[in-house]
């Protein structure tokens, strides 16, 4: 096994290629904890493989040709070089449209990067060397750099899983410290908050009412992972009373986890639908997962929504040490609840019932799904001690969530961006908001995705609901959205339906589609692994 002469510019070439091919691969699995299986799910990198089969079996034509000239090695020289120019050149623009979350250049992507790309060097230097020592023809050691492109996704998956296997070891780590830094203060009160939907916007919610009171610290945005919530507790000190915890679940085990690490004595169940149903498999582990967010021992309180009472009382009919159960939300028998709601384009007035009293409240929020947000959030402040008084002022100076049900004015158009919705309540409660605002009603939605063998009947019913309130649909990725177009049509839409490769796509089509006095929904924006390309 030898490198001949030059043969060190190849290894650069190949570094530099392996560098550049592999972070699209590495945006892929950072949209789901970094599981490698994530790449065969990613429309756009399937699409991206494809054209770089293309350019393989190009430049290969283009070196058979070569292979009949005496000048041979020089051409196949300039005929490699050009070719790794391509892939420098494809992968490099791979990178370059706006994506609506992009790569983060973490310490782990870092890492993952650095490390895959010089794996994948050593094993196709490696490849090269063992062609010079046993390949008479020189000329024919070239294949072994056209054939590396075609077979990098094994690779990848291949020093993805070890450096998966190193980072999980880390990981546990910060765990671990995470856990004795929580357990070290033992009048902290520790709060979890998970379900299907209303995750982020309840623990928002939440927080603003306990601040009347108590120093909290909150998990930032969507930080609902096991490091997520180790990088908050990193600012944890002795000055804080209160620690909130969003909890995320997509597969079985996830919310398990997360208890360990936190041990909440108080939690809050939002509700649960089959959002995620693709990776969490049945609908029974879905509400098996969420309802571990009640093991917080008989000490401590749990609110539920009035919709998952069953659910609740099911998971906790064999356990001994049962916590407090409190039910909220708008059902009438709930001992915590909102009544007498109007809401309108301009916020929402409403009565809510707190421990068998009633109050008038004001919010500048809209749709039915914020009212039960406040609710729970509500309840889960009063059983901590939060005064009445302190409790409504907050409500009435709450602020939308960014993405979820915020009302935006522009340029004569009323926007809803509910963009990060993807749940099947969600969107129904959505469409039921938006028929409540005047003008022509517009619909962008790439539809419903991780429903599993629900997606396409829960797409349908969008349409279904849809057909009734919108003037003018916009829909994004023809496939994916067929069943809402069959829905609409069945529901005796008669208003007008586009249908759009890519978000973008469809914004570009806004001047020509959007009118003054229009109100714009954006249901759901999906990740760019969801692109699809016709």
């Amino acid at each position: 096994m030898t490198l001949l002469r030059g043969d060190w510019f190849y290894v650069m070439l190949i570094f530099i290629d392996a560098f550049f091919i592999t972070r699209p691969y590495l945006y892929a699995i950072q949209q789901d904890n970094y599981r490698i299986t994530e790449i065969f799910k990613n429309k756009r990198l399937s699409f991206v493989y494809l054209i770089d089969l293309c350019t393989v079996i190009l430049f290969i034509g283009i070196w058979c040709i070569f292979y009949f000239l005496q000048t041979r090695a020089f051409w196949g020289f300039i005929t490699v070089l050009f070719f790794f120019i391509a892939e420098f050149a494809m992968y490099f623009m791979e990178d370059l449209p706006t994506r609506k979350k992009p790569l983060k250049y973490t310490k782990r992507a870092v890492r993952f990067l650095l490390f895959v790309s010089a794996a994948t060097t050593v094993l196709v230097t490696l490849a090269f060397a063992i062609g010079n020592a046993h390949i008479s023809q020189q000329y024919l050691r070239y294949l072994v750099l056209f054939v590396f492109p075609p077979v990098y996704p094994l690779m990848f998956m291949v020093f993805g899983t070890v450096s998966n296997v190193f980072e999980r070891l880390n990981n546990r780590r910060y765990e671990r410290r995470t856990a004795k830094r929580l357990a070290a203060n033992p009048s902290l009160i520790k709060i979890a908050i998970t379900g299907s939907f209303g995750k982020t916007s309840v623990k928002n919610f939440l927080s603003a009412m306990l601040l009347e009171k108590y120093n909290v610290l909150v998990t930032p945005a969507s930080y609902n992972t096991p490091m997520g919530i180790s990088k908050t507790v990193n600012g944890l000190d002795a000055t804080y009373d209160v620690f909130v915890a969003e909890f995320g679940a997509r597969r079985v085990g996830d919310i398990k986890e997360l208890m360990k690490i936190v041990k909440p004595t108080y939690t809050i169940l939002t509700g649960i639908n089959s959002q995620h149903l693709e990776t969490f498999r049945t609908q029974d582990n879905i509400i098996r997962e969420k309802c571990r967010i009640l093991g917080v021992g008989e000490n401590g309180i749990c609110v539920v929504s009035g919709a998952c009472k069953d659910s609740a009382e099911n998971a906790l009919k064999n356990t001994k040490r049962k916590p407090q159960l409190v039910y909220a939300g708008l059902d009438e028998q709930n001992e915590f609840r909102a009544e007498q709601i109007c809401t309108t384009d301009n916020g929402s007035d409403f009565d809510i019932i707190l421990d068998g009293e009633s109050y008038y409240v004001h919010t500048q929020l809209i749709g039915m799904h914020n009212i039960e947000n406040i609710v729970l959030a509500a309840t889960m402040a009063y059983k901590l001690g939060v005064e009445i008084p302190f409790i409504l002022d907050a409500i009435e100076k709450l602020e939308p969530v960014p993405h979820r049900m915020e009302l935006i004015h522009g340029n004569g158009i009323k926007i809803i961006d509910d963009s990060f919705n993807s749940n099947p309540d969600g969107a129904r409660m959505a469409i039921e908001t938006l028929s409540l605002f005047e003008g022509r009603k517009v619909v962008l939605t790439p539809g419903l995705v991780e429903l599993g063998a629900q997606e396409s009947e829960e797409n349908y019913k969008l349409g279904i609901n849809m057909s009734a309130v919108a003037d003018l649909v916009m829909l994004v990725g023809a496939k994916r959205t067929d069943a809402i177009r069959r829905g609409l049509i069945d529901g005796g839409y008669g208003g007008e339906i586009h249908i759009y490769d890519s978000l973008k796509c469809a914004e570009d089509d806004f001047k020509d589609r959007l009118h003054v006095g229009d109100i714009l929904l954006i249901l759901n924006d999906l990740p760019d692994i969801y692109d699809e390309k016709r």
